[in-house]
């Protein structure tokens, strides 16, 4: 009979990251560089934010991005609890940033 192989010991859970990324070789450098982007225009559109209430397309002009990447971006913080709409002007919900 033949032994059933044995998986690989595992890794504390506090080793577990450095363990998958000494194994995978780390973050690509274009997926490094998609987060930055990711994380300028979320900073960006912060800025934007705390002059008050804008629209989407005032938040594009603002931070010179296409209307509908502005609206995923938007909607991503608005999951996360960082905007929230505050009303409506000429069609359009007004977003803020959410205090606390």
């Amino acid at each position: 009979m033949s032994a059933t192989p044995q998986a690989p010991p595992k890794p504390k859970d506090r080793h577990a990251i450095a363990a998958l990324r000494e194994r995978h070789g780390g973050m690509s450098a274009p997926l490094k560089e998609y987060f930055k982007e990711q994380q300028r225009v979320r900073k960006a559109l912060r800025e934007a934010l705390k002059a008050g209430p804008k629209t989407i397309p005032e938040l594009a002009a603002a931070c010179k991005l296409a209307p509908p990447a502005t609206m995923w971006h938007v909607m991503a913080m608005r999951r996360y609890g960082e905007v929230a709409e505050t009303g409506e002007q000429n069609g359009y919900l007004l977003y803020a940033l959410k205090e606390g």
